[in-house]
This record gives C-alpha cells, structure tokens and sequence, in this order.
C-alpha cells in the first residue's frame, strides 16, 4: 500500500512537472488588462524647436575678417553675444589707404580756406595803393587816369578773390564729402550683433579674405518657439490655445506641455505647419531639436481605455484562458500613448501590447500583465 502511495505521488509529481514545463515553454505575451479611465482625443505630428528670430549678418565690405577678441577666444556656435557687440572688424588697405588721402587732402584744403585766398595779399595792397591815390587826387596832384587804372585794377582784383573764396570752399566741401563717404565705407567693416542671443553659425574663420554681401555670422534669439507638422486630414481640428503634450528626442525621459499659436494657412506636401509656445523651457533648449507631440482635440471620463500599441487598425489580440484570439473592435478617442475602445473589447479583459506579429490566432501563451 505504502508502495501505491508513493507511485502515486510520483505520477502527480511528474505530470505536475511536465505541464509546468509545457507551461513554461509556452511563448511570453505582455497584455495589459482594459480598463476605465480617461480617454483623449489627441491630432499627432511631429515638431522642431526653433529660434523666434534668426538673422543673417552680412559683410558690407570686402577684406580680411578679424574676430575680435572675445569671438576669437571663443569661436564656437552658442556663444552668447548682445546687441550692439562687436563681433570682428573687415580690414581693407586700399580703403584705408584711401581714407588717409582724403583726410590729407581735406586738412590741406582747410587750411588754404584758414589763410584765404591767394589774391587777397595782393587786392589788400592795391586797396591800400588806391586810397593813397584818392587823397592825393583831393589835392589834384594825380592825374584821373592814374586814378581810374588803380580802380580798374581793385576791382579785377576783388572779382578775383571772390572767385577764388568760392573755389576754396568749394574744394573743402569735396573733400569733406568723400571724407565722410570714405568714413561711411569703413564704418560697414565693423560687424555688430543686431540683437542679444547666441551665434547659430560662424561661417569663416579668422583672418579670410570675405567678400561683400557675404554671410560670416547669423545670429539666432534666446527664445524659442515649437514649428510642428501635421496631416491635411487633421488641421480642420486644430483651433489657437489648444494645449499639446510634447515629446523631444533629447529628453526622451519627460513630456512638456505646450499652447498652440497659430496655424499657417498654407500646405508643403500636405502637411501643415501650427507654432506652439512651450509652457515650461527645460534646460538646455536649442534649435534643432526635434520630437513628437499630441495636440488634445477632446477628452472623456469613464471610457475603456488601452495602450496605443495593442491596437491593430481595427482590430487586438485578446488572451483568455491562455490563448491568443484576434478581436475586431471599434475605436473613438486616441493619441500617441492610449486609445479608447467603444465597442468589441469588455473592462477586464486582456490585450496584447507588443510583438504581435509572433502570436497566431488560437496559440497558447504565457500572458504577463504590464502598465502603461
């Protein structure tokens, strides 16, 4: 009797053991069990962190470009620069070369007006010689055609210095002109941030020879702003101050809310652009940075909710009693992360979350129940 007993126990034991290893062979499933919660209706794209104003900083000037000294020291894209900073300066020689020429030539046509005009000496003297005569002519000791040349000659003589007065104001006055266009010239060699931000790009590097019109530095905003993408099929439901949820790739970890400001009334390959504010900068924001977001279109309470990635176009994988069965089922609301499920599936039941490509309709499996 005692021999049955344990030949018994060891049946029970062995066939325990061959089903838990039929069990444990069994290939894993992760489900996830449908319940009530919130679901959302959220319009998808894609999105890209940009600066609120970039500016191209043109040269004006042709020549060599010299950095100044905080540029040099740091010549790097990001470097913090405000507005009104110099930035580096353009070296021209034939310009300066030129400049010192026309000052040259204006501080000696200033001074030829200092001393006056060249015939003056010579008008002061005959002035003087006239007058001489006209005294002498009241005692009737000059003959009047004496008199008469000296006041032809006086008279020539002012005509000539009034002219040449002219001509000497005339030549400052050139001179001053091309001075101060010169000036205007070597004032375009200094290259100035137009705003407070940071360089974007730097496009030469220190010493070349660049030419006029082009584009050494741009200089990009503090502030940033979100351009996102989304279909044609999905604009009519987007409206200003709808909130999103923003996933960047460079913080896969956290989600950011953000605050739609505008939709851009016109199409590139169907797809349209809306600008989002986000409501909170993490750290370290730059341009270029791209991600994912979910504009919320809608929501409502107390629906059966499940993970986006259980649903497979209009249908899921159910598990019960260990056995994978496809299910057709209709859906309302969804996002990027949960998907509302209006008819086909009941609260409790399992669904299947990935790698539902392996499992066939009707195999056995061993479900594992994960979150959200």
């Amino acid at each position: 009797m005692k021999r049955i007993v344990i030949l018994a126990a060891l049946i029970v034991s062995g066939t325990a053991a061959i089903l838990y290893s039929m069990w444990a062979s069994r290939p894993v499933a992760e489900v996830y069990v449908a319940q009530r919660g919130t679901a959302v209706s959220a319009v998808y794209g894609t999105v890209k962190v940009l600066a609120a104003m970039t500016i191209n900083l043109h040269a004006r000037s042709s020549g060599t470009i010299h950095f100044s000294d905080r540029v040099a020291s740091n010549a790097m894209v990001g470097l913090v620069v405000t507005q009104g900073e110099l930035l580096a300066t353009i070296v021209n020689e034939d310009l300066d070369r030129e400049i010192a020429k026309a000052e040259a030539e204006l501080t000696a046509a200033e001074e030829r007006q200092r001393l006056g005009p060249p015939s003056l000496p010579d008008l002061n003297t005959q002035q003087a010689q006239l007058l001489r005569l006209e005294k002498l002519a009241e005692m009737q000791s000059v003959p009047a055609s004496d008199l008469d040349r000296a006041r032809s000659t006086v008279q020539t003589l002012s005509e000539r210095v009034r002219n040449e007065h002219v001509e000497v104001d005339r030549v400052v006055t050139i001179n001053r002109e091309q001075a101060g266009v010169l000036e205007d010239r070597k004032s375009r060699c200094f290259l100035t941030s137009p705003l407070t931000g940071y360089l974007d790009t730097i496009t030469y590097g220190n010493g070349e020879f660049i030419n006029e019109g082009s584009t050494p530095f741009t200089v990009a905003a503090k502030s940033m702003y979100l351009s996102g993408e989304i279909n044609e099929e999905d604009v009519g439901q987007i409206t200003p101050k709808m909130k999103a949820v923003v996933r960047l790739y460079s913080y896969a970890n956290s989600n950011f809310t953000a605050t739609v400001s505008q939709i851009l009334p016109t199409a590139n390959n169907q797809r349209y652009t809306i600008t989002l504010t986000l409501d909170k900068a993490p750290p370290n924001l730059m341009s270029g940075m791209t991600g994912e977001m979910n504009v919320i279109a809608g929501q409502r309470e107390n629906a059966l909710v499940i993970p986006s990635r259980a649903v497979l176009g209009d249908r899921v994988f159910v598990v019960k009693d260990d056995v994978v069965k496809p299910r057709a089922v209709k859906v309302g609301f969804h996002n990027l992360e949960h998907t509302e499920i209006i008819d086909g599936l009941k609260e409790g039941e399992q669904v299947v979350v990935a790698d539902q490509d392996l499992f066939k309709p009707g195999q056995r499996v061993r479900a594992v129940t994960v979150n959200m």
